[in-house]
């Protein structure tokens, strides 16, 4: 196959440079047929072969590329390279290369990439009729508008103007390859001042103030005018607009107000709710409205810990209840918070200290709405009707709780003294489904791209089949990924086919034999560590955060160099965070570290592992608290979820690697509290550590 590569780039060689003509035959002849069966290559060798085309691309190295890309044409990676040439020539290429690309490769995840590359150059080059031929809606704003531009230039007039008032109708700045369409639409008879007071609504309630001072230059009437000016000053002054306020009660003055409210609650959620309740008297506030800005009201003042915060949540209603305003609540409630007293009061909640339970069994009565998880909801009522002394109820709704595998069925459990339930179910086979799935074009090309250590397009090409499959192909896909050893992808496609009962699939036992030895040489227990770095990481080695953790245990260089110092592992470097057999060992030495900083407490150290130890330092409690009070109140979303997901995912561990560890109610206490209880007096001995 070699020779016969060679044969034909000896009948027309390339220069150093490509010339536009060479480049169309290479890019005709690299979508030539194949070459004759029995001289196909071994998947082994066009791997290697792909690899010699890429780098020979990369480095100019042109007659290379030619003659190795050449006898690739069967290799499910080949249109990667025909995307990497072009990519490389992009401003010499031809656009009958480009159409011919998208024609053949519509499905490639490169594809509306480079597509709206082409478009961008055809209307840089004003190739307008082109454009339209080829334009596919796209999100992209400067291709919209593209678009339009193209439509005047074709003269596609009929409706254009429309068209251009859909794009330009937005709350936010467009780009200067609007402006042509937006001129046309200036002028058409569809612009008036109620068109330009829709978009100023849009930008105000958007934040955009300076937008909206812009388009009210343009605005005629005397009263639009002065609406807007009104607007504006009492985006930047709300305090001033808000006090005695001289607008008549019509809707537009009614969101202006609103809007100043929303914005003093910014700097003083006191002083807005006192405005609010002076306005109210004056003013016909829609039940929707007061309802958004009672909800925004009642955020600001729990995530400022205001003395209204209590009395603010309680006035939501049952359909304002999301996971925030749950969580407030539930802080709240838990921390005794008191009540303000001075705010007209729509129900006495008196202040006190410790867990308001008769306060937390009001705010949960009934069934827990859309919005909320469901068993978190149910826990917490059962644990108020508890405080409450319904026993008999909490124990009713407990028991059901019990029956499920999950972090608050494991807490419900503990408490019934029953063992966990794992409802495990395994996938049933389908060694048809898998066969089919396993030929589909971008499987193949994400099976290549795994193959040659190329994890990054290697997801992309399985996300992008993903989006394309029926949640029954999920569940097979992760079959597939569990065949290939991929675990990572097993996890995340079992999660968007919202199928979790297979345990076996959903929670590998992978990096096993490094597991178990750092966990007994740092002396950690074994379920937690395994579900920590599956709660991490879903066991993806290279796996990286926004924030630069790295790997298996998502250690942060900088955590790294410190603990590689301190175990005297000569010539570290960051990268290698990215392999197991260097990030199991500094991740589990760290791992111990915050479990010594925290007097053996495996709660602490898991927030700490997570937040960082000076946040969990300032969080961890003075005095007596339930290990699942205090969890609830953990300030950062991503910390409390994280801690429950550590302990929940360690006890299913115990199960897959059947080590029969301690119960959830032991691993959550509290340090130097060996029941669970939560009846240890915490203290910080010592100096306080440094992050």
């Amino acid at each position: 196959m070699r020779l016969i590569a060679a044969a034909h780039s000896k009948s027309w060689p390339l220069p150093g440079l490509w010339c536009h003509a060479t480049a169309g035959l290479l890019a005709l002849w690299l979508g030539a047929t194949g070459l004759p069966p029995a001289l196909a290559q071994s998947p082994e060798a066009q791997r290697k072969d792909y690899l010699l085309a890429r780098d020979a691309l990369q480095q100019g190295q042109h007659q290379t590329f030619q003659r190795i890309a050449g006898g690739l044409k069967d290799y499910p990676l080949y249109p990667y390279l025909r995307h990497a040439a072009l990519r490389k020539r992009f401003g010499a290429a031809r656009d009958a290369e480009f159409i011919e690309f998208l024609r053949r490769y519509p499905d490639l995840p490169v594809t509306p990439g480079l597509r709206a590359a082409w478009l961008k150059r055809l209307a840089e080059r004003r190739q307008w009729q082109m454009f339209l031929t080829h334009y596919t809606p796209e999100s992209d704003p400067v291709l919209q508008c593209h678009y339009l531009q193209a439509r005047m230039r074709a003269g596609q007039r009929a409706g254009l103007p429309e068209a251009i008032r859909a794009v330009w109708l937005a709350g936010r700045s467009l780009p200067p390859e609007c402006d042509p369409a937006f001129t046309l639409l200036y002028q058409s008879a569809l612009m008036n001042d109620a068109l330009l007071w829709a978009r100023i609504r849009l930008a105000m309630q958007n934040n955009e103030a300076g937008l909206a001072a812009y388009l009210a230059q343009r605005l005629k009437a005397p009263a639009y005018k002065q609406r807007a000016r009104a607007w504006i000053a009492m985006h930047h002054q709300p305090e001033r607009g808000t006090a005695s306020p001289d607008l008549k009660d019509n809707a537009d003055n009614r969101a202006i107000l609103l809007h100043g409210i929303a914005r003093l609650a910014r700097r003083d959620v006191g002083k807005a709710a006192w405005r609010l309740a002076g306005l109210k008297a004056r003013y016909a506030f829609s039940p929707r409205a007061m309802a958004a800005l009672n909800k925004t009201l009642a955020l600001r003042a729990a995530r400022a810990k205001s003395p209204l915060a209590v009395e603010l949540l309680d006035r939501l209603g049952h359909q304002q209840i999301d996971e925030a305003v749950f969580y407030y609540r539930l802080r709240a409630a838990l921390a005794g918070l008191p009540g303000q007293t001075g705010l007209p009061r729509q129900t006495g909640l008196p202040g006190q200290t410790g867990p308001d339970w008769p306060l937390l069994r009001r705010w949960t009565e009934g069934a827990p709405p859309a919005s909320v998880y469901a068993p978190r909801w149910r826990y917490w009522q059962a644990r108020a009707l508890q405080g409450t002394g319904a026993a008999a109820e909490a124990e009713a709704i407990f028991a059901k709780l019990a029956e499920a595998r999950d972090y608050y069925g494991f807490l419900a459990a503990d408490r019934r003294q029953r063992p966990y339930q794992m409802n495990h179910a395994p996938l049933p086979a389908d060694p048809a489904a898998l066969a089919r799935l396993a030929a589909l074009p971008a499987l193949r090309r994400a099976r290549e791209f795994l193959l040659l250590d190329m994890k990054g397009p290697a997801r992309r090409e399985w996300r992008h089949a993903l989006d394309r499959m029926t949640k029954a192909e999920m569940q097979t896909a992760a079959r597939l990924a569990n065949r290939w050893g991929w675990h990572g992808q097993v996890i995340q496609s079992l999660s968007r086919a919202g199928a979790y009962d297979d345990l076996a699939l959903r929670f590998p036992l992978v990096y096993q034999d490094l597991l178990d030895q750092y966990a007994a040489r740092h002396g950690l227990d074994r379920g937690w560590l395994y579900g920590l770095v599956r709660a991490e990481s879903a066991f993806i080695e290279e796996a990286e955060s926004p924030a630069g953790a790295l790997g298996l245990m998502q250690v942060l260089p900088a955590t790294g160099r410190k603990i590689a110092a301190r175990l005297g592992l000569k010539n570290f470097k960051p990268r290698q965070l990215r392999r197991a057999e260097t990030n199991i060992p500094l991740g589990s030495a760290y791992l111990r570290q915050m479990l010594d900083r925290f007097d053996g407490s495996l709660l602490l150290a898991t927030a700490a592992y997570n937040a960082g130890p000076g946040r969990v330092a300032r969080w961890r409690p003075g005095a007596c608290m339930a290990p699942d009070l205090w969890i609830a109140q953990i300030p950062f979303r991503e910390t409390r979820q994280y801690v429950r997901r550590v302990f929940y995912f360690a006890h299913i561990y115990d199960w897959r690697l059947q080590s029969g560890g301690p119960p959830l109610s032991q691993r959550l206490a509290l340090a130097g509290d060996k029941t669970g209880a939560g009846c240890a007096a915490l203290k910080v001995a010592g100096r306080p550590h440094a992050d």
